[in-house]
């Protein structure tokens, strides 16, 4: 949301039963509108803005847009996690133990100079 929702739109968005909170800068939707919609849509067919009319919203209160930017949103969001794949190449294990290793150096190297960074400051304020 771009603008800024008057106390009036509020409570109206906070009366529709698919609202689960609302403030003049958000509003959050309830998870069991969420997942209808995203079934209306895929399954049925139902254009995003239709499906929010027939659930009670006033478009001119939410915007025009948003159903389209929301069920996009909800889509990604709302995916079985089986379905969500993470590229993670297959090493080596030599090579993992390398990087390991390499992970472990860098550490140390930023303790070592945190650690002399610390004791210059001490010595100052002892002065």
């Amino acid at each position: 949301m771009s603008r800024a929702l008057t106390y009036e739109q509020v409570r109206i968005l906070r009366q529709n039963k698919n609202v689960r909170r609302c403030s003049s800068k958000s509003i959050t939707y309830k998870k069991k509108f969420k997942e209808e919609a995203i079934k209306l849509y895929n399954e049925e067919g139902l254009a995003a803005v239709e499906i929010f009319q027939q659930a009670g919203f006033d478009l001119d209160i939410i915007g025009k847009r948003t159903p389209n930017r929301l069920m996009h949103q909800w889509k990604i969001a709302l995916r079985p996690h089986e379905q969500i794949k993470r590229f993670k190449p297959n090493l080596p294990d030599e090579i993992k133990a390398e990087n390991n290793i390499n992970r472990l150096r860098a550490r140390v190297a930023y303790l070592q100079a945190e650690n002399d960074f610390l004791a210059k400051l001490r010595a100052r304020k002892r002065k």
